[in-house]
């Protein structure tokens, strides 16, 4: 029986560990703290996954996080947001002060990074970009299948509208809980661009 390699990758706080066996991993895993564990076809993913790297993206292609954040104190939101291109990141994050768009809080803030991150990546000559995002709005009001009815979400239909000729946007919903790296990132961003 002929069975393709895999490469566990496995990880607490403190290790960082690739097996080339199941069982080997196994020996290990019930001696960690609260460890992580996933199984790669090659080295270099399980590699990625250990260094919070998504290696998925030289596969899918150009790949974006965006998530927003909101001030209840200061009525003001941001983005932050994540941009990975041929092996290199990009980071954004924007504050906006109290406006018309506040009411919808953290959504305004992710609406206005992804509609920044696509308008980068257009004047960057890029064809496509993977984005992914928390709220759902950022792709249904992109493809059309929700009707926009606040101002911003109105805006964002325009800007997408402009912006399909130019771009070919594939969306992917991040799963909540799911601790991912540049997710994460993306929402320590639009934190830290409140603070700023």
């Amino acid at each position: 029986m002929n069975m393709k390699q895999k490469y566990y990758a496995v990880m607490d706080k403190d290790n960082k560990l690739i097996f080339d066996s199941w069982d080997k991993a196994q020996e290990i895993i019930p001696k960690l703290k609260a460890p992580k564990y996933k199984s790669f076809s090659t080295r270099e993913e399980a590699e990625a996954f250990l260094n919070g790297e998504v290696f998925t993206e030289k596969l899918l292609g150009p790949t974006a996080y965006v998530d927003g954040s909101y001030d209840s104190k200061t009525e003001a939101y941001s983005f932050g947001g994540v941009l990975l291109v041929d092996g290199k990141s990009y980071k954004f994050k924007k504050k906006y002060k109290r406006d018309d768009y506040s009411s919808m809080r953290n959504v305004a803030g992710e609406i206005k990074g992804a509609g920044y991150i696509i308008q980068y990546a257009i004047n960057h000559g890029l064809k496509e970009l993977h984005i992914y995002y928390d709220y759902l709005g950022i792709e249904k009001w992109y493809t059309g299948e929700w009707k926009a009815n606040s101002t911003i979400a109105k805006e964002y239909v325009q800007f997408a509208s402009n912006a399909k000729a130019k771009i070919k946007i594939y969306f992917h919903k991040v799963k909540s809980h799911t601790n991912n790296h540049y997710n994460e990132m993306a929402d320590k961003l639009a934190k830290e661009a409140l603070e700023d």
